[in-house]
């Protein structure tokens, strides 16, 4: 009966022009401080109210043929979005935390997967294919006077290495899809811009400065032939063979003149030393 009378008493209220007061919509802030079932039970408690006024208002529209003040239906719309806003902001926050989860464990299984392979790996016997190379090491196993079965894995280990070389000077020197850093553009140490996910390939001017800053004194032919030339592919070996003793020669020659450098300061010391004490005395 309540909702058949609030019509009038709301039109006598607006003759006598007083203000009916209905509150404020909910704001975001204070919804987030609710639980997931408070949320719940408002969202049917503003449901309840938006079906009330929306029945109200069919009545009124069909007695008066007009309708009545829209300030509460609009509060309760604002409500209902807000409340949605919250509802679908947990869900994204419990979307990403499963999928964290879940990345977490995949990682852990995938760590304890690798490490139960790599066990079973070395307990099953190795039976390499009978190449070249493995029979030299067998022939030099025996001129030592050694025979066993140790030179196999030996020699798979060196298959192994250099097939973990030839990926990280693969993916180090990829001119096909990594830009050519110059010296001007360079951050930090080439050491550190060189590596396999690195975003480019430091250009080198003199490879023995870059030795001598760095530290890094064991490079390969391959790595020395890959820094310079940048369509080493297309070179046959005897090619390769050329450029790389060009490299090493001019490298050595680099070398020399830093050398007699490091001579002629420790001759000058030594001469001015001779000199200083021969002043003393």
């Amino acid at each position: 009966m309540v909702q058949f009378t609030e019509i009038f008493d709301r039109k006598q209220a607006d003759e006598k022009n007083q203000k009916v007061s209905s509150g404020r919509a909910w704001r975001a802030n204070e919804l987030r401080l609710k639980s997931n079932e408070d949320l719940h039970k408002l969202w049917y408690v503003l449901l309840k109210e938006k079906n009330t006024l929306m029945s109200d208002n069919a009545y009124k529209k069909k007695i008066y043929n007009t309708r009545g003040p829209q300030g509460r239906m609009t509060k309760i719309k604002v409500s209902m979005a807000r409340l949605l806003t919250v509802v679908n902001e947990r869900k994204q926050v419990r979307e990403h935390y499963r999928k964290y989860l879940e990345d977490e464990y995949v990682k852990e299984q995938r760590e304890i997967f690798e490490q139960k392979l790599k066990e079973q790996q070395q307990r099953e016997v190795i039976v390499p294919e009978i190449t070249h190379a493995l029979l030299r090491a067998k022939y030099q196993a025996l001129k030592k006077g050694v025979d066993n079965t140790e030179y196999i894995q030996q020699e798979v280990d060196k298959i192994q290495k250099k097939q973990e070389q030839k990926q990280y000077l693969d993916q180090s020197y990829d001119y096909k899809n990594k830009p050519i850093i110059p010296l001007s553009e360079q951050q930090g140490d080439s050491s550190s811009i060189l590596t396999p996910n690195a975003n480019g390939i430091p250009q080198f001017t003199s490879l023995f400065q870059e030795q001598l800053k760095t530290g890094k004194n064991k490079l390969s032919e391959q790595e020395v032939l890959r820094a310079h030339v940048k369509n080493w592919k297309m070179l046959n070996l005897k090619q390769k063979r050329i450029v790389v003793n060009f490299l090493q020669a001019r490298r050595a020659k680099e070398a020399k003149k830093e050398f007699q450098k490091e001579l002629d300061l420790l001759s000058q010391k030594i001469a001015y030393d001779s000199i200083q004490e021969r002043q003393a005395n």
